[in-house]
């Protein structure tokens, strides 16, 4: 027989030779019974104690006192202070602005020399009805003088005409001082709007200031925390002195202390809040960072305290006001609760609760109340 006929025929059965050999000759698998561990969770062991209220709200800084300098008198403008620039610093009574006095104080020369020529006419005008009085008792008349004899008519036209003058001199020196423009209180410049050269009349703006000594944050707050605060002057009735709560604001400059010193008069009708008001005394104080107008600041206000209460994460509690807790056994169980008071990452707890409740604060998903669950770091959760 044809040896190549053969060859296909011995290279198929020494392929199933090998199946064979191979499949007679497999290891067993080995099959483990499946067993079942319950979940892990973390558990914290609830204790009650006191919790200070603190209020979180955020306000932009705004002077207490701004003033627009306006010139009163006509004139050109003959010096500026250095510190009358913006962001400069300046004292009450600072010589800020002059206006050129020169017609001012001419005018003040005028006015005295018509009160002098008025007090003269006066005091002949005087001496002229007390000339008349004796002339007249000279006369020997017993009537009684009327009031032209005596010249009272002109004693009072004289009389007036010092008045009036005198009016015009104070006028003219008013004037006069009006060319100095003096700082009202202690302050920076917020806005310099005019400079040497420049002629001014009346009520032409020179520059913006505000008042330096504190600065006030408007903060809005609901009705709730406001009633959690306890503020001063919240009534016409109640006008006492008594500092406010204290007040923590912050940024990324830095760190103030302050306190809240009133309620605004209104509530906002879009957002139903109302504000309440921070005043931060020396802003400018050399002791910390500069607290400057306009800043955005975050604010963090001590409210009341709140004694025997418990204090839960506020990720542990779920939808509907519901926490949940394990038994003796380690299993869940759901508990409603009622709280007091809540902050972005807490919720207060008064009543409901127990000392040594362990609340589960890890997320259970659907898990039924009665679940057999493991403690995180026990020795069952470790093997």
């Amino acid at each position: 027989m044809n040896i190549r006929k053969l060859l296909p025929i011995l290279i198929l059965l020494l392929g199933a030779a090998i199946i064979w050999y191979l499949m007679s000759n497999r290891p067993e698998v080995k099959r483990h019974a499946k067993t079942h561990r319950p979940p892990v969770v973390e558990v914290v062991a609830l204790q009650p104690g006191d919790y200070r209220i603190k209020i979180a709200s955020q306000g932009t800084v705004i002077p207490h006192t701004q003033t627009t300098l306006v010139a009163e008198v006509r004139g050109k403008l003959t010096a500026i202070a250095d510190s009358f620039r913006s962001g400069g610093f300046f004292d009450k009574g600072d010589l800020l602005v002059t206006i050129d006095d020169r017609d001012y104080r001419n005018a003040v020369t005028i006015a005295e020399a018509e009160l002098a020529k008025a007090q003269v006419a006066l005091n002949q005008e005087q001496a002229r009805a007390e000339q008349a009085r004796i002339d007249w008792e000279r006369l020997g008349n017993g009537d009684r003088p009327s009031d032209l004899v005596l010249r009272k008519p002109q004693l009072a036209s004289a009389r007036a005409a010092v008045a009036a003058a005198g009016a015009r001199l104070r006028q003219a020196q008013t004037d006069l001082d009006r060319t100095r423009l003096v700082a009202p209180y202690s302050g920076r410049v917020l806005e310099k709007k005019a400079d040497i050269g420049q002629f001014v009349t009346p009520g032409t703006p020179l520059g913006t200031i505000y008042a330096t000594d504190y600065v006030e944050i408007e903060l809005p707050l609901s009705e709730q925390e406001i009633l959690e605060l306890n503020l001063p002057l919240a009534t016409a009735e109640d006008r006492s002195k008594a500092a406010g709560p204290v007040v923590v604001l912050r940024n990324r400059s830095g760190e103030w202390q302050g306190r809240i010193v009133r309620v605004t008069g209104a509530v906002d009708t879009r957002t139903r809040q109302q504000y309440v008001v921070a005043r931060v005394d020396a802003p400018y104080a050399a002791a910390h960072q500069p607290l400057q107008l306009g800043q955005f600041v975050t604010a963090e206000i001590a409210g009341r305290t709140l004694t025997d209460v418990y204090v839960l994460p506020r990720s542990a509690v779920r939808a509907g006001n519901q926490i949940i807790v394990l038994d003796e056994q380690d299993k869940l169980g759901r508990l409603d609760i009622t709280p007091v008071w809540e902050s972005r990452n807490e919720v207060v707890v008064e009543e409901g609760l127990s000392p040594g409740m362990r609340l589960v604060t890890t997320p259970v998903g659907y898990l039924v109340d009665g679940t057999k669950v493991q403690v995180a770091g026990s020795e069952e959760s470790e093997q």
